[in-house]
């Protein structure tokens, strides 16, 4: 297959095809938020022609976007060619909100927008530009399926997209040539060797199983017990979504973590943790008697110049302490559960031997322990936080303000919870299903209150934490 071009999928990216049905979309995404100005045309409107062109031109430099899904005979098994008739008009969609162009309106089409199922006989991936966003600004909606990115490469995405100047040059985008995709024969022989060879490597697996096989063996026991029954958790879900957002100051969480403890992590885990108490407490659950409310956390397990496509993921369950009253208790308790899983279960290595395996092999494995897991309702809650850049970035001249990003919710829950930190903020998405969780933005209020409450608790002991000498030491 020398003059043909493919790559197979590895495991893990695959079972995002193979979960997805009318109703789970399994999309990630984002909104990004710029100011317009610098890329108004005289008479009004977007310069759509100079974005097309910078948006080709970015795509150089991630050619994946320029390819679709095939299929292996036999195996059914998904691998990636080039994409013979890629029409970048069919993936870069243009739009315009009605006045007066409000948060509310913005939010409630990018609801729609990420309702809306990819096609699969395509690259698959969206970018919606918005216009006619109040207080001149526009949208960068991206949409782009789980099986080609996580949320660690979504963040080289954006490198490639945007500039760290505003004045950067504008480069002419490259001729586009296809690659000869192989035939199913080709592939399907390519495919049996993929897996007699990958058996022969299970061989060599003897030593790393003996190591990790505490966490192994962790990983599976978390997807057995069923979390408990809440608003967060549903039967089933309709294929529609209301999407809202929150930000906060990125210094603000690093004074509550720095004051009180923990990681910024556990401040993100300890205050949505806090905000589903309140939430819960206001529609009259005895939020003391739950036990088992569990989170789902990727942790991202991408080495360095592992790439800027794919997941590198390990999926981790841990319980939240919601029935804990107490936000210091609350907190202390975050950390000692994170500290836990990070150093303690190794369920990391567990999660990455299990996937490696499936790969191997047959992805049948973790899709069947995906499955497993969803359908005993294993999690409440999908929580991720992804790490963005410090610094500004332009789009031609446009400053990017905001990126809230979007993580997909399996069958049977109803709200997900993705972060982005850029620029000095902390930037909150939340994908929520239109009929089974109507009142995501009374949620963001809680989360929003939980916050403040952290602040100001901060705030009260930072004279007695700036007095002691062993913070002074530290510093």
């Amino acid at each position: 297959m020398s003059d043909t071009y493919y790559e197979r999928l590895s495991a893990l990216d695959a079972i995002f095809l193979d979960l997805e049905s009318e109703t789970t979309t399994m999309h990630v995404g984002a909104a990004l938020l710029f100011d317009a100005k610098p890329l108004m045309l005289e008479h009004g409107g977007l310069d759509m022609e100079r974005i097309t062109k910078y948006t080709l031109a970015a795509l150089d430099t991630i050619p994946r976007y320029r390819q679709r899904l095939a299929w292996v005979p036999g195996f059914s098994h998904p691998v990636w060619i080039d994409d013979d008739r890629f029409n970048i008009n069919f993936h870069l969609r243009h739009t315009r909100l009605p006045l007066p162009g409000d948060e509310r309106m913005l939010k409630r089409l990018i609801g729609r927008l990420f309702s809306q199922r990819l096609d699969q006989s395509r690259p698959m991936w969206e970018f919606w530009i918005v216009e006619g966003i109040e207080n001149d600004q526009f949208a960068l909606v991206a949409k782009a399926h789980h099986c080609m990115v996580d949320g660690v490469a979504g963040v080289g995405l954006i490198e490639a997209l945007l500039q760290m100047a505003p004045s950067a040059t504008e480069k002419e985008p490259q001729e586009w040539k296809p690659r000869p995709a192989p035939s199913g024969t080709q592939l399907l022989r390519s495919e049996v060797k993929h897996r007699i060879d990958g058996f022969r490597k299970l061989s060599h697996f003897g030593p790393r199983l003996r190591e990790n096989f505490g966490g192994v063996i962790g990983v599976l026991r978390s997807g057995i017990k069923p979390g408990p029954r809440t608003v967060f958790t549903a039967p089933s879900i309709s294929p529609y979504r209301r999407f809202d957002w929150a930000s906060f100051d990125l210094d603000d969480v690093k004074t509550i973590k720095n004051t009180l403890g923990g990681t910024i992590n556990d401040v993100v885990v300890a205050t949505t943790t806090g905000a589903i108490r309140r939430f819960l407490e206001a529609r009259n659950t005895n939020v003391d008697a739950i036990n088992g409310f569990r989170a789902f956390l990727p942790v991202n397990t991408r080495k360095p110049g592992g790439g800027s496509t794919g997941n590198r993921v390990a999926m981790l369950l841990t319980e939240l302490p919601v029935s804990e009253r107490d936000p210091i208790e609350r907190l202390k308790k975050v950390i000692a559960i994170t500290t836990e899983l990070k150093k303690e279960s190794n369920q990391t290595a567990g999660a990455e031997l299990l996937e490696d395996v499936a790969d191997l092999t047959t992805k049948r494995l973790i899709l069947e322990i995906s499955r497993g897991a969803i359908k005993r309702r294993s999690y409440n809650v999908v929580v991720t936080n992804i790490p963005g850049p410090p610094f500004p970035l332009y789009m031609l001249g446009a400053p990017m303000k905001a990126i809230y990003p979007l993580v997909p919710i399996p069958p049977n829950q109803n709200l997900g919870i993705a972060l982005f930190s850029y620029n000095g903020g902390l930037h909150w998405g939340f994908n929520a299903d239109w009929e089974g969780f109507p009142d995501v933005h009374e949620f963001v209020e809680t989360l929003e209150a939980t916050f403040e409450e952290y602040k100001q608790l901060a705030a009260a002991r930072a004279p007695e934490v700036s007095a002691s000498p062993e913070t002074s030491e530290r510093r």
